[in-house]
């Protein structure tokens, strides 16, 4: 046998060393909404030292969230183990659901060094990679992605930041300095490697017919209704997935471009500097849902993440949101949930597969009125506190706070956008 395929019969495996878990429960995602609660910084405009602590269960909470937001369950699956000044991570991907299946079953030994993780051990299966070929293969692909993938320097710019990590049996503690000018750079960049050479012209497409709606505004009238944009995007879209064929691109590509000019970003942190300048900047309209910019602004990013991140990745950011505003800013606010929560229907209506697209694109085309998809949120009760919101709801796991969701999710249901669908 040639060496190639004595490699590969160590490497590849008949059985996971890592089973994959069930879903996660509700009180399971309670708790990821707490761990990001509790380790965001108070005030996260300002830099500042922050301290993360997260036990072994934690930890493999979030790797179990990772891989189903990424979509990568159940045929993904990862744990870690906490040792004293060391962690071992192991990964058990199948690769084949054939008669036999097969798996790459990964291990990975790091340890503290001068307050930093290094990789120091690294397997495939039965394979140990040589520490100075381990070595080697790093340098290298370090280099590489240093040369290739733009937001690599702003990564390890923010690796650097680290200022130490400190492992036992029992804690994972990492103080690191919270950047936010770094962190909104490093994930624009990382927003804009994503975006498709395809999806870019769609961009730049509706950003077009973004700034040709407001030019037709009066000068004098200083916001709009969401339906003043919403219908000639989407009715743009049907018209270009009549001849392009992929209405999911057309409704997404809306979402991110709609998401970016409402809350004033500027169309460079989809396409870059060089090629927003090339096309201008939009006039800017205050864009309003029932009188209220906030309420355009929670709907339509929220539908942005929903298109680009997927509905469980925006929910849970949506309830962590309105928790850490209960905390720390204005209050928990119904009316907010309930514009993210259209967002999100909104969102993965219009990019469930292509039929449900061209059918929410003539949907959004007919609305008459903001009540089409909004429900009236004048009579929330807004602005509560973290203890108000306990004293009446207990916690976000609580029987009455699911009741409270599903009134909110039925009537978005029932609204003539989405009844039927």
């Amino acid at each position: 046998m040639s060496t190639p395929f004595i490699i590969l019969l160590l490497a590849i495996q008949t059985g996971p060393t890592i089973s994959y878990s069930s879903p996660l429960r509700p009180s399971e995602l309670s708790q990821i909404e707490g761990l990001i609660l509790e380790n965001a910084p108070i005030s996260p405009s300002i830099a500042s030292r922050q301290q993360l602590r997260l036990n072994p269960h934690e930890l493999n909470l979030l790797l179990r969230y990772s891989g189903d937001v990424m979509n990568l369950s159940p045929n993904w699956a990862a744990h870690m183990q906490l040792y004293e000044q060391s962690l071992r991570s192991q990964v058990s991907v199948k690769i084949s659901d054939s008669i036999q299946p097969l798996y790459f079953n990964i291990t990975a030994e790091l340890r503290t060094e001068s307050n930093v993780l290094k990789l120091t051990s690294l397997s495939f299966g039965k394979l140990q990679i040589p520490q100075q070929l381990l070595n080697f293969t790093l340098m290298r692909v370090r280099s590489r992605l240093q040369s290739s993938i733009p937001p690599f320097p702003d990564l390890s710019e923010l690796m650097t930041s680290v200022g130490n990590v400190s492992i036992t049996p029992e804690w994972l503690d990492v103080d690191l300095l919270w950047d936010p000018i770094l962190l909104s750079r490093l994930g624009n960049g990382a927003q804009r490697f994503f975006i498709s050479n395809q999806d870019r012209q769609r961009i730049i497409h509706y950003y077009q017919i973004i700034a040709e709606v407001a030019d037709a505004i009066p000068v004098d009238i200083r916001a709009v209704s969401l339906n003043t944009f919403l219908i000639p995007l989407f009715t743009s879209a049907q018209e270009r997935s009549r001849i392009r064929g992929n209405p999911i691109a057309e409704n997404r590509a809306i979402f991110q471009t709609l998401a970016t000019y409402v809350n004033e970003e500027g169309i460079e942190q989809l396409l870059g500097d060089a090629v927003a300048n090339t096309i201008g900047e939009a006039r800017f309209i205050e864009i309003r849902l029932q009188r209220r910019q906030d309420l355009a602004q929670h709907l339509v990013s929220t539908a942005a993440i929903t298109a680009s991140a997927g509905a469980d990745f925006a929910e849970l950011l949506s309830t962590t949101k309105e928790a850490y505003d209960a905390r720390y800013r204005s209050g928990f606010s119904f009316s907010d949930l309930t514009a993210n929560s259209v967002g999100v229907t909104l969102s993965r209506r219009a990019t469930q597969d292509p039929a449900s697209a061209i059918r929410m694109q003539e949907r959004i085309i007919s609305i008459q009125n903001e009540a089409d998809y909004m429900p009236e949120v004048g009579n929330n009760r807004d602005g509560l506190s973290e203890s108000d919101f306990n004293a009446l709801y207990q916690d976000r796991n609580s029987t009455q706070y699911q009741e409270r969701l599903s009134e909110i999710q039925k009537l978005i249901n029932e609204r003539p956008l989405f009844a039927g669908f």
